[in-house]
Formats: C-alpha cells, structure tokens, sequence
C-alpha cells in the first residue's frame, strides 16, 4: 500500500485501507469481486493504458510490485490466487450509528481497469 501511496500523492494516506491478501475468498470475494476466469465480462472496449498523467515505464515497473501476490508462497508453474483475482475500489462512510456505508464502488473488468483518482476522489 506504500508504494501504490506514494505513486498516487492526491489519496490522502489517512483515508485508504488494504485488505489483506492471505484469504482471497474473505476479502475479495466477501465484496463480490470476482476472477479473470469468470469470463472477464465487458473487455471488449477496454484499453490497458496507465492513469493520466503517469509515465507509462513507472505505471508497468510498479504493476508486479502492487500485484497481490505473496512471493513467500509462489510454486513454479502455479499462477498465484492474487494474479486471477479481480480487483476493486471502494468509498465507505461510517455512520453517526457506527454501521458502514458504500458510497462508492468500481469493480475492475480486467487487471488494470480502474477509476480515475479525480474520479474516487469526488466521494472522499
């Protein structure tokens, strides 16, 4: 989370949150976040292109180390749970009463395919 804070200065560090990554289906599936294997719907006007105004050799030298992929536990010729999932961004308000509110919500398509920071940052 670092890393991707640091490339992305606008994201107020105080305000983000990672879930951790050593149980896909109680993280990311628990949100409905689904799997490249789940047929990748709606790929076919995406374009993979780093963010607005990012140098394009930073966003592919950083992707490896952002991707959700526990090194400690990689077997050769195995693709690592993280790699196939899907991920997503969310906003979340907590409330007067405690309870958690959605208040915003992307579910990537493909891996890469993510909102614009202007874009998450209008619910923050």
């Amino acid at each position: 989370m670092d890393l991707w804070l640091d490339v992305n200065p606008a994201v107020p560090r105080e305000d983000a949150f990672c879930v951790p990554i050593d149980n896909f289906q109680e993280t990311y599936g628990a949100v409905g976040l689904g799997t490249m294997s789940d047929g990748m719907k709606g790929v076919k006007d995406f374009k993979l292109a780093p963010p607005k105004g990012v140098n394009a050799w930073s966003y592919l030298k950083n992707v490896m180390k952002l991707s959700p992929v526990d090194a400690g536990a990689l077997k050769f010729g195995e693709i690592p749970e993280g790699v196939m999932r899907l991920g997503g961004t969310f906003v979340l308000r907590r409330m007067e009463d405690g309870s958690i509110e959605e208040i915003y919500r992307h579910e990537d398509k493909v891996p890469g395919d993510h909102p614009s920071i202007e874009e998450v940052l209008k619910y923050v």
